[in-house]
C-alpha cells in the first residue's frame, strides 16, 4: 500500500487511502463517465520456495497468486494514461484493494467506503497460468464462481476402541458423510450445470485406542447460478441429518457464502472483447469459467463489470504453489493492453 501511494505521488496522480490499506487514485478529464480498473495487493500464506532473487523476505508469506504482478500492472497503466491523460475521452479511478484472498474479502470494505460511487464500468483481470502467454479471456456471464464455506461437527458418544458397540463412532459416521457428499454432484445435480463439494478438513480423535467424541469436518461448496447453490446445500444439509441420525450421532451445521459468483455484464464484455480485437486481434480467446472463487463478484452486483483473464503460460506452477511466479514478460504486454482500452473506451 505504501508503495502504491508513493508512486502514484511520483507520477502526480492525486490518491486517497480507503479501507485501511486500500488505495484509490484518480485521473480527471471532466468527462461524462468514469472507468474503474481494479488490482488486488495481497500475498497469502505460503512458505516460497521459488528461489528467486525477488523471493519474499517475510517468512510464511508470499505472492502466490500473481497479486503483485496485478500491482505492478495498473501503476504502469497509471503512469501511461498520466502522459497520455489528454488523449482520454473518460475519467479513471485506479482502485488497489487488499485483502482478496481472505473471506469474505476486501471488495465489500472498499465498496462500503464508497470507491464505487462515480464508477460507471469497472475492469479487473488476472493472471492467470491455465491461460497461454499473452492470451486474454474476456468471458460474458458468469467466470468465476461462488464461494461456499461448511463446517460439520459430528458429536457420538466416545469410549475405548475394543467396544465400539458401547459407542456412537463419530468416525464411522464421517466417512461415511464425506462419501455421500461425493453423490450430490454426480446423481443431483444437473449433470449440466457446475457443481464442486469438496471436505478439505477432517479432524478428530488424538489416540489409536480411543473412539473420539467429536470429529469437526471442514470444506467448500463452488456453483456459478443461484438455484445450483441452492440445492447443494439443501443435499448437504439433509444427507448429515440424515447419516448422523442412522450412527446414533448428532451434528451442528455451520455453512456461509463468502461471495457470489463473479458474473461479467455481458453489454460491457461485448465492447470490451470488440476492443481487444482492434488492440490485439491474434490473442482473444474463448475460455471456460472458472469454479475459483473471486470478490471482485461484490463489485460486479453493483455496476457492469468485467474481470478479464491474461495468460502468463504454466512455466512456473499453478496459483497458490509455493513455487508460483509470473512470466514478467506479460507485465508489460498487459500494462498496454489495459491502457489502450482506457484510451480507445468511448
Amino acid at each position: 500500500s505504501a508503495k502504491v501511494c508513493s508512486v502514484l505521488k511520483k507520477i502526480k496522480i492525486p490518491f486517497k487511502t480507503v479501507a485501511k490499506t486500500g488505495v484509490v487514485g484518480y485521473i480527471d478529464r471532466g468527462a461524462d463517465i468514469t472507468i474503474g480498473f481494479r488490482a488486488d495487493m495481497d500475498a497469502l500464506p505460503v512458505e516460497e520456495k521459488t528461489g528467486l532473487p525477488f523471493a519474499s523476505v517475510h517468512k510464511g508469506v508470499m505472492h502466490a497468486c500473481g497479486h503483485d504482478g496485478h500491482t505492478a500492472i495498473l501503476l504502469g497503466v497509471a503512469q501511461i494514461l498520466k502522459k497520455m491523460e489528454k488523449d482520454l475521452a473518460v475519467n479513471v479511478k485506479l482502485i488497489f484493494q487488499p485483502c482478496e484472498e481472505k473471506p469474505p474479502g476486501g471488495a465489500l470494505s472498499m465498496i462500503k467506503a464508497g470507491v464505487l460511487e462515480d464508477v460507471d464500468y469497472l475492469l479487473g483481470y488476472h493472471l492467470f497460468p491455465q491461460v497461454p502467454l499473452y492470451k486474454i479471456w474476456i468471458g460474458k456471464g458468469p467466470v468465476m464462481a461462488s464461494t461456499d464455506y461448511f463446517k460439520i461437527t459430528i458429536k457420538g458418544k466416545g469410549g475405548h476402541a475394543s467396544s465400539p458397540h458401547l459407542t456412537s463412532d463419530p468416525i464411522v459416521c464421517a466417512g461415511y458423510l464425506i462419501s455421500s457428499f461425493q453423490s450430490i454432484v454426480s446423481r443431483i445435480v444437473n449433470p449440466l450445470e457446475s457443481a464442486v463439494v469438496s471436505v478439505c478438513s477432517v479432524k478428530g480423535g488424538e489416540a489409536f485406542n480411543i473412539i473420539p467424541e467429536k470429529i469437526e469436518l471442514a470444506g467448500t461448496v463452488r456453483t456459478l447460478k443461484k438455484e445450483v447453490q441452492k440445492i447443494v446445500r439443501e443435499e448437504i444439509e439433509k444427507k448429515t441429518e440424515t447419516i448422523c441420525n442412522a450412527y446414533d450421532c448428532k451434528a451442528d451445521i455451520k455453512y456461509n457464502n463468502y461471495s457470489p459468483a463473479c458474473v461479467n455484464d455481458t453489454p460491457f464484455s461485448e465492447k470490451l472483447n470488440r476492443m481487444a480485437k482492434e488492440i490485439t486481434p491474434k490473442n482473444l480467446i474463448d475460455f471456460q469459467p472458472l469454479m475459483g472463487g473471486e470478490d471482485f463478484a461484490f463489485y460486479s452486483q453493483q455496476i457492469p463489470s468485467s474481470y478479464m483473464f491474461i495468460g502468463v503460460g504454466d512455466k512456473y506452477g499453478p496459483n497458490h504453489s509455493p513455487t508460483f511466479s509470473i512470466n514478467e514478460r506479460a507485465l508489460p504486454y498487459a500494462v498496454s493492453f489495459l491502457a489502450s482500452l482506457a484510451v480507445l473506451f468511448l
